[in-house]
């Protein structure tokens, strides 16, 4: 009777340990056409998602966000992958598009794409004020600059990897006076999210 008690509780630890494993970790395979978005549940109350890039008719592609599910009551905190996602300047492995000079054939060659979010309104409103002083903090003391440049990135955050699996797109050149960077038409991809092991139980918006 006793090793059978004992047994029940290995297995029940055991799951226990499994379920919590698969609450830290999420995958996720799609697909998606130019001009759409694509939006996925990840948990934790937060959505991944592929969101059209917004630069101009001649860029076609996507831009990487970790958003809130519905409608922020903050509507600042809109995207959570953003603010621990450097460079903050120029070309970013968010921008799977042809922005700043990139042909469709290299952008989606980039593969996997790595990236990191906060959890939470709060968390994303000290990161962003991080990068606001270290980027742009002309106003501000050295010290200010200096101590915000050493916490910059040390809020809990998640981690992604996005590769893609297949694609179609018109391959562009980015040399010469009639520059062409192409257009991705279509992606296949898969994410793995991974929530740090103190994750709460939703983000709160």
């Amino acid at each position: 009777m006793r090793r059978v008690a004992i047994l029940w509780l290995v297995c029940f630890a055991l799951s226990s340990l499994s379920a919590a494993s698969q609450d830290r970790s999420v995958t996720i395979v799609g697909e998606v056409t130019e001009g759409q978005t694509f939006r996925k549940s990840i948990g934790h109350g937060l959505d991944f998602v592929l969101m059209p890039s917004s630069w101009g008719d001649d860029i076609t592609g996507w831009t990487l966000e970790v958003s809130p599910q519905g409608k922020p009551t903050d509507p600042e905190c809109d995207d959570f992958l953003w603010v621990v996602t450097p460079p903050y300047h120029f070309q970013n492995i968010r921008y799977l598009d042809t922005s700043y000079g990139t042909t469709a054939q290299e952008a989606v060659r980039v593969s996997p794409r790595e990236f990191n979010f906060v959890l939470n309104c709060v968390d994303f409103k000290t990161e962003s004020k991080r990068v606001d002083l270290v980027i742009y903090g002309s106003d501000a003391s050295e010290k200010e600059v200096d101590e915000a440049r050493a916490k910059l990135g040390s809020s809990p955050l998640g981690k992604g990897r996005l590769w893609i699996m297949d694609s179609k797109i018109t391959p562009g050149h980015d040399s010469g006076p009639a520059q062409d960077l192409g257009a991705i038409h279509w992606i296949k991809f898969k994410v793995e999210i991974e929530f740090p092991a103190a994750a709460p139980p939703h983000a709160k918006p």
